[in-house]
């Protein structure tokens, strides 16, 4: 059973402050620390910069502070050493050479333990920020070019072969050139000219996940879904539809040492954040609870693994990995430990090969 942690800058919103009783913009430090525990934990990886509340509650000011989960990823990068760190960069205005450029340099700083979560924000996330009236921002249209723009990005990744970075001063050979290909891609939305400015990654590829969206169509190209479903039957029903992908449900725990104390920390929450504005489906008892929720789930073949997504974060992910994940952990579900060096060890994908090699 996959785990991965969500980390989402609304939890600086006033009404965290008024649960955690801190004030003020702290920077950083606390997605440091989540991190920490999060791989204390052997958690998978973390997700940065997923919405997690209503986009009409974000205009409102709920989610006013969202920092950019790029360089907050970098800056994960030295606060960890061996969990996966996974950055939302929705493909709506994204360019194919940039979104392979940042992650490639990322994939190197963090020696292979990054992924870029895709998808489509929306007209209606987009509104407020964005208004680049020449893009498709909904529908087949939007689709399509989202499709091109991954396999634009993976063309630019497999540019460079393994081995083709030499750098040998008694020869003067920077790079091997029959290992570095050019990229003429002339598209329907893009034309890109390569090879990349960077590398292959440490991993070849970056690990592609993917924002899914109710009703939208599969997406080539992805490795990892991140799912909203709210029954087991919901999610078995997507899942057959990502055949041959990893399947990764959602879920936002509302945990406390009994099942009445967790609804009274919901009925709290639900005041100051009201459930009618999150986009998660919620789990609300104890931890032990929450670890027979997700076996049966996972039993089931609902999913994969679970997208954590804590209600507060300083609380309830402290909750799962000290009285959740051991739990898993004894009933064989999950390791203990990390058993590889890079993302893709540890969710058990393949290392992809460059399209390009003979």
């Amino acid at each position: 059973m996959h785990l991965v942690a969500s980390l989402a800058a609304h939890g600086w919103h006033p009404a965290a402050w008024r649960v955690t009783g801190k004030a003020g913009f702290e920077g950083v430090a606390p997605f440091r620390t989540m991190a920490r525990t999060a791989e204390r934990g052997g958690l998978d990886a973390i997700l940065l910069g997923l919405p997690t509340v209503a986009r009409s509650e974000r205009s409102r000011g709920v989610d006013s502070l969202h920092l950019d989960p790029l360089p907050l990823l970098g800056a994960m990068i030295a606060a960890t050493k061996r969990i996966g760190l996974c950055g939302y960069w929705p493909a709506d205005i994204a360019e194919p050479y940039h979104v392979a450029r940042v992650f490639a340099t990322l994939d190197h700083l963090a020696s292979g333990r990054t992924g870029w979560i895709a998808g489509l924000a929306g007209p209606d996330e987009l509104a407020q920020h964005f208004q680049r009236l020449d893009l498709p921002t909904s529908g087949p249209e939007a689709e399509a070019r989202l499709v091109e723009l991954i396999d634009v990005a993976r063309q630019l990744w497999d540019s460079w072969e393994d081995g083709s970075f030499v750098v040998d001063q008694s020869t003067a050979t920077f790079s091997d050139s029959e290992k570095v290909h050019p990229i003429d891609h002339s598209g329907r939305f893009f034309t890109v000219r390569g090879p990349l400015n960077v590398p292959r990654p440490v991993q070849g590829q970056p690990v592609i996940l993917y924002r899914d969206r109710p009703s939208a169509p599969v997406v080539p190209g992805i490795e990892i879904v991140l799912a909203q479903a709210a029954t087991i039957d919901a999610a078995k029903a997507r899942r057959a539809q990502w055949r041959g992908t990893q399947f990764i449900a959602s879920v936002m725990p509302i945990l406390a040492d009994t099942e009445a104390a967790a609804t009274k920390r919901a009925a709290d929450l639900d005041v100051l954040v009201p459930v009618s504005t999150q986009t998660t489906p919620r789990f609300v008892g104890t931890p032990q609870q929450f670890a027979a929720w997700m076996a049966e789930w996972h039993a089931a073949g609902a999913c994969d693994g679970f997208d954590i997504r804590p209600a507060v974060s300083t609380v309830d992910l402290e909750l799962v990995i000290d009285a959740v994940v051991p739990r898993l952990c004894q009933q064989g579900l999950r390791p203990a430990g990390y058993g590889g060096a890079t993302l893709r060890d540890t969710l058990g994908l393949r290392r992809p090969s460059s399209r390009f090699a003979a």
